[in-house]
């Protein structure tokens, strides 16, 4: 049987999160006691949520864990930890953990942590995958009932029933029903009932709809059959058509080879007649060209090889023209490039000027700026005195002469000041180091002994504490002598009772009388299981009769609805025996008429998925052609994006930015060449040829510089040349798009309006076959419905012949029953033997019971004396430790004196070092003042001579800078450069009028000759013309000596002859392509509807074999669908029987504890009734406690007080136990004693203790009780059924604890 061990609590209600309070179940009995609110309840509800999984009631939101406010904290961790032995006898740990967090809008949230379901086994390694069944809760919900031995509605409603739900026996009848329905676990095995009934009804359905296919199967095999033959026939049929049609191809081709040989002899004279049409025709076209091309052309005197000459020199005199042209062109070019330079030249000039007059106004205002600066530094600084004259060099070079040394002089005072200040510090540091090292090992050693004092009085401290704690030592010594001479005088008293009462012989005795009275009970069940049998047999005899009455109702009720169908189908009704024959022969003649609309169906089925294949290439064609059209239009989208020009616009105009582009980069290469002559120039004659200017070397370098970078400037035409590059790859790329702006043109314009036409005409062509062929499945669809109408009175006839089936065997069966009750007997009465048999059970439990009590004696006895042997051992031990525990009380007494003499040593050696501490600081003081009164005076020193100095190198830097730059401006002569520059700009700009006015007569002369060659292009037109006006001439005269040269009456004459025998040739010859062309029209019609039928026939190529199975399988379900049947009574019979005997049982107990525990006389007992509800088909109870006096039933609910409802209460779930709980010994009782008056207390304890001593002999029997009664705990305590108890009580804290006590 299963049992409790340990259960751990923490962090639930009020436990403490902090710790673990454990509390550990005894066997036969746990008692629990402490105060209203001190945390009883919650053991019981950690036990139930261990076991379960459930929470108590009212208890979602986090308020089964400790309330995170009470612990100051912001979540909380709970667990729970129950050790427990299985049923089967293994140790078994489960452990479920829990966290409630705060919120920020002040409420709670819980979550599942862990849980764990593990073997608790020393031998197996803990956490390791061989000891944890699982870590799921939903697993462990189930799993845990199952190792303690009982469903979870045991569990939750008579194990650990808690105490808001203690009352549930007497609640309302449908929480009630629900209570037992879970406890007897109907909910499983009528479900279980359902399930098979359900599964019999389903596959009722699925007989029927197989039997239906089975039909259908065989359907579709007169219609395989059928369309076999036919498809022999088509072939035969193909096979006639293609021989003509041979026939007919042979005699056609020889038609076109004759027709073929005419019309080639024929051709040669077709030829000539055409040819000579063509040559008409070329005369009148080259007439026509020759007389308009005189009316728009003057002629021109001369023969042919005269104007030709002229026009071959024609191009020479244009050429001619052109070379003087460029020559012209160039020499413009020239004097351009040389204007640009003077300009060039020019510019220069007037900037040197402008640079020169600058510069000389700066060097006039850096004189007097240094003057200024001389007189101010002289003045301040006591330097020499100039008066208010003019200064010239020589008292510049005298004043800064004396400067340098009136610097030098205030440099070395500063840093004579900087060093006395560094010695001074070193001095002061070294002295402070010396005197505070001195004060801090006084301090160090003052420190030591403060330290050494302070660990002496804890030391004292500490042994004081344990001397106050072994104070009672010498007492409790004298405690434990006592107690161990009065366990000793209990131990020997125990031995000799035990020897007197002699249980065994006694035990003996009874287990011969129970033994007896047992083989009796057995022989009195076989025949009260022999009289069920017959009360059976006679029931079914009531139910087949019933049947037989049903069925032939159901008989007539069928024939009926078929006759309805009947008369609808044909106008006619039909007897029983002739229905299936009629509706036979209707069936025939609408599958026939079903395959010819079929065959219908599908032709136009054919034509039009054909239209829709059709209209489908069409629309495909159509969207490639879209597509293509969006690509193109994509490309040109993505490489032209001027939607303001057209492509051709674009082309001219990149054409024009090209030539742009080449022309300046001619021009910057012209303006190079005149840079290069000029620096050419200069460097031969050392001298500017745009300034006629003389230059040194330096000079000459300068200006070489210059021109050097202006070519640079002027050939670097790396813009210029990018730009021709980039017109010329975008004149190409745009020349590439032609293609595809035609290739969009043609699809936009031809090709997509063409193809939408073709789609919509396709289009038409579906539709119209798709009415033909909605018209042909709409005729086979009606054709269906009549099918599926004649299916169903034939279903009606199946259904009439099944009934007679059956009526027929019912009658069988009812038969064979009558004989059988004829044949057996019986002297008694099922009563008389249930009498016989409940006073055989009753001495059998007396017989139990007297035995239980001698066991329960002997082993209280035994116990009592291993009680008392291991208490005296444990005295013993005490009472040893206590003695050990007094010699070191001595010792700590004379450790505490000495530690006493050493802290008054200490501390007069603390006030002699605090003493030499104040007398070492006095110098350290001493010195540090002295110290800052030196620096304040060395400081104020240091800041004016510093002051000082910076001022005057501030002024010295500024007067050497301005000094530099007037030196500068004398050394470089300024002054001559400026009138040399004001010379040569005045000589630039007489060569700049003389330069331009020669570029005028350049463009004057080039703007002639281009005159001169625009006006040659007329002439060469009018040359070329008249050349081309005498060679049409020549070509008339050719054409007409050719036409001559043919014989025209000989050509019409052939004409004639071919225009009559050709049609007539011709017209056979399409006579017989038409023929043979029809023939194979029909051969390819009917090898189409050959692979139709065909296609067809492979969707019955397996009907034979699948008709075999469907066959099997409609036997084989039918055959199922009986047996799920008998299965089906057999489990509501065993469900009703294990029903009968499991409420007997309980309410056997139920009185026996009753009777026992109440010590009223208004009810002599209760009992639970079950009321069966619901027919045959479905059967269920409904249950109610009832109360009884004087042979009269009335329901409890209502009618009691609320002591009767809790005592009643108790004795329904102890009495549940006892049947329900057979693998598991543990009850938990919750608050037993609330609502009971004194008497039925003391009643209520007295049987809890003969239900102990009853059961304290069965293995793991646990009964935990809950209580705040300490007279109930007292009636307990005095029957010697317990030994220790845990009492919970609150902490300072107003935390639940545990502890356990000795009953007193």
């Amino acid at each position: 049987m299963a049992s409790l061990n340990k259960l751990a609590i923490r962090g639930i209600r009020s436990f403490d999160d902090k710790q673990v309070s454990i509390i550990e179940f005894f066997s036969p009995v746990t008692v629990i006691v402490g105060h209203n609110g001190s945390g009883k309840t919650t053991i019981i509800e950690c036990l139930k949520y261990a076991t379960t999984g459930d929470q108590p009631p009212n208890s979602r939101g986090g308020a089964f864990v400790h309330d995170p406010k009470m612990a100051n904290e912001k979540e909380v961790n709970a667990q729970v930890k129950l050790r427990f032995f299985a049923a089967n006898g293994q140790r078994m740990l489960a452990v479920r953990s829990l966290s409630v967090t705060t919120k920020k809008t002040a409420g709670l949230t819980m979550k599942t942590l862990e849980s764990i379901l593990a073997v608790d086994d020393p031998s197996v390694e803990k956490n390791s995958k061989r000891a944890v069944i699982s870590t799921k809760c939903a697993e462990m919900d189930t799993e845990i009932p199952q190792l303690l031995g009982v469903s979870k509605a045991v569990l939750e409603n008579v194990i650990f029933c808690h105490q808001e739900d203690s009352y549930w026996p007497l609640a309302e009848p449908s929480a009630l029903k629900k209570k037992f329905d879970d406890i007897f676990e109907a909910t499983r095995y009528t479900k279980a009932l359902d399930n098979i009934k359900a599964l019999r009804k389903d596959r009722v359905g699925d007989l029927k709809t197989e039997k239906e296919r089975l039909e259908g199967l065989a359907k579709e095999k007169g219609h395989a059959d059928k369309l076999r033959a036919r498809i022999s026939e088509l072939k035969n049929a193909i096979h006639a058509k293609e021989i003509t049609y041979e026939e007919t191809k042979r005699d056609y081709d020889e038609v076109v080879v004759a027709n073929a040989k005419y019309y080639e002899y024929a051709s040669r004279f077709r030829e000539i007649y055409i040819k000579i049409e063509n040559l008409q025709e070329k005369q009148k076209t080259l007439q026509a060209d020759l007389d308009e091309t005189r009316v728009n052309v003057p002629e021109i005197l001369g023969s042919n090889e005269d104007l030709q000459k002229r026009m071959d020199r024609f191009d020479e005199n244009i050429q001619e023209q052109k070379r003087q042209r460029q020559k012209a062109v160039a020499q413009k070019q020239d004097i351009e490039g040389e204007l640009d330079t003077s300009r060039m030249n020019r510019d220069v000039h007037l900037n040197n000027v402008a640079r020169f007059n600058s510069e000389a106004n700066q060097q006039q205002q850096r004189l007097k700026d240094r003057e200024q600066l001389i007189r101010d530094i002289s003045t301040k600084f006591e330097i020499g005195s100039f008066g208010q004259n003019a200064l010239d060099g020589s008292h510049v070079i005298e004043f800064m002469s004396k400067l340098d040394d009136f610097k030098g002089k205030q440099n070395h005072e500063l840093e004579k000041l900087q060093a006395e200040r560094k010695s001074q510090q070193e001095e002061y540091n070294a002295r402070s180091r010396e005197l505070t090292a001195a004060a801090e090992q006084l301090k160090a050693d003052k420190s030591s002994l403060r330290q050494q004092i302070a660990e002496r009085k804890g030391y004292i401290a500490k042994g004081e504490r344990e001397l106050e704690n072994s104070q009672e030592l010498s007492g409790q010594l004298q405690v434990n002598t006592g107690d161990i001479e009065e366990k000793t005088r209990r131990l020997d008293k125990l031995k000799a009772d035990f020897k007197n009462a002699n249980y065994d012989e006694k035990l003996s005795r009874n287990t011969e009388k129970k033994t007896v009275a047992e083989s009796k009970r057995e022989r009195l069940n076989q025949e009260f299981i022999m009289l069920n049998r017959e009360a059976e047999s006679r029931a079914n005899l009531n139910l087949k009769r019933k049947d037989i009455n049903t069925k032939n109702i159901e008989i007539e009720s069928n024939v009926d609805s078929a006759n309805t169908k009947l008369v609808k189908l044909t106008g006619k009704t039909a007897s029983i025996e002739s229905i299936e024959s009629v509706i036979e022969k209707i069936a025939k003649k609408k599958m026939n008429a079903l395959e010819i609309a079929e065959l219908d169906a599908n032709t136009a089925s054919g034509d039009h998925r054909q239209a829709e294949a059709s209209v489908a290439e069409k629309i495909a064609t159509l969207k490639s052609k879209m597509k293509d059209l969006k690509d193109a239009e994509r490309q040109m989208n993505s490489a032209f994006e001027k939607k303001e020009m057209t492509l051709e616009e674009a082309i001219k105009d990149a054409f024009a930015q090209l030539n742009f582009a080449k022309e300046e980069v001619h021009v910057g290469a012209g303006a190079a060449k005149v840079y290069e002559r000029i620096l050419q120039a200069g460097k031969q004659k050392k001298k500017c040829t745009a300034c006629n200017r003389h230059m040194d070397d330096d000079e000459l370098h300068v200006f070489e510089k210059y021109l050097k970078e202006e070519i640079n400037k002027s050939k670097q035409t790396k813009d210029a040349e990018a730009s021709v590059e980039g017109w010329a790859e975008e004149h190409e790329r745009l020349q590439k798009l032609r293609p595809i702006q035609s290739r969009l043109d043609t699809l936009k314009l031809k090709e997509i309006p063409a193809m939408e036409e073709q789609v919509a005409k396709a289009e038409t062509t579906a539709m119209e076959t798709k009415e033909i062929a909605e018209q042909a499945s709409d005729k086979v669809n009606a054709l269906k419905e009549e099918l599926n109408d004649i299916q169903a009175v034939r279903e009606y006839g199946k259904t009439i012949a099944r009934l007679q089936a059956e009526v027929e065997r019912l009658k069988q069966d009812v038969k064979s029953i009558e004989n059988e009750l004829a044949a057996s007997g019986s002297t008694k009465s099922t009563e008389d033997i249930q009498n016989e048999i409940e006073a055989l059970s009753s001495e059998i439990r007396v017989l139990d019971k007297e035995s239980n009590a001698l066991t329960r004696e002997r082993d209280r006895q035994n116990a009592t004396h291993r009680s008392i042997e291991s208490e005296l051992h444990r005295l013993e031990l005490e009472s040893a430790k206590i003695r050990g525990r007094i010699k070191e009380k001595e010792n700590i007494e004379k450790q505490i004196e000495q530690w006493k003499k050493d802290i008054a040593d200490m501390s007069d050696r603390m006030k002699t070092a605090e003493q030499r501490i104040a007398e070492a600081q006095g110098p350290i003081d001493a010195l540090d003042a002295e110290h800052k009164t030196q620096q304040r005076e060395l400081d104020g020193k240091l800041s004016s001579a510093s002051v000082l100095a910076q001022d005057l190198n501030r002024r010295a830097d500024k007067l050497a800078d301005t000094q530099r730059h007037v030196e500068k401006y004398v050394q470089q002569r300024k002054e001559q450069q400026l009138r040399d520059s004001n010379a040569s700009l005045e000589e630039a700009k007489e060569e700049i009028k003389e330069l331009e006015k020669q570029v005028e007569e350049a463009r004057d002369k080039i703007a002639k000759i281009d005159k001169e060659i625009s006006e040659s292009g007329s002439t060469l037109s009018n040359l070329r013309e008249n050349i081309r006006l005498r060679k049409l001439v020549t070509q008339i005269q050719e054409t007409q000596t050719e036409i001559d040269s043919y014989d025209m009456e000989e050509a019409a004459k052939a004409k004639r002859t071919f225009q009559d025998k050709w049609k007539i040739a011709k017209n056979k010859e399409e006579t017989l392509q038409l023929e043979f062309s029809h023939i194979g029209g029909e051969i390819s019609s009917h090898k189409s509807q050959l692979s139709t039928w065909e296609t067809d026939a492979k969707e019955y190529k397996d009907i034979n074999n699948h008709y075999t199975d469907q066959l099997i399988k409609v036997k084989m379900s039918d055959m199922a669908n009986n047996d799920l049947e008998k299965y089906g009574k057999a489990l509501e019979n065993a469900i009703m029987k294990y029903h009968t005997l499991k409420m007997e049982e309980v309410n056997d107990t139920m009185r026996h504890l009753w009777n026992k525990t109440y010590q009223g006389t208004d009810i002599d007992g209760i009992k639970i009734r079950s009321d069966v509800e619901g027919g045959a088909s479905k059967r269920s109870y409904n249950y109610r406690v009832v109360m009884t006096k004087d042979q009269v039933e009335m329901d409890m609910r209502g009618r009691c007080s609320a002591g009767q409802k809790m005592l009643a209460s108790i004795i329904i779930r102890l009495a549940l136990s006892d049947s329900f709980g057979q693998n598991c010994g543990i009850l938990a009782l919750d608050e037993p004693t609330n609502a009971l008056d004194t008497e039925n207390i003391e009643a209520l304890a007295s049987s809890l203790v003969d239900i102990i001593n009853e059961r304290k002999n069965h293995s793991n029997f646990q009964l935990i009780i809950i209580t705040h009664d300490e007279n109930f705990l007292r009636k307990l305590g005095q029957s010697d059924v317990m030994e220790y108890y845990w009492r919970v009580s609150r902490d300072s804290r107003q935390k639940s604890t545990t502890e356990r006590q000795r009953v007193r």
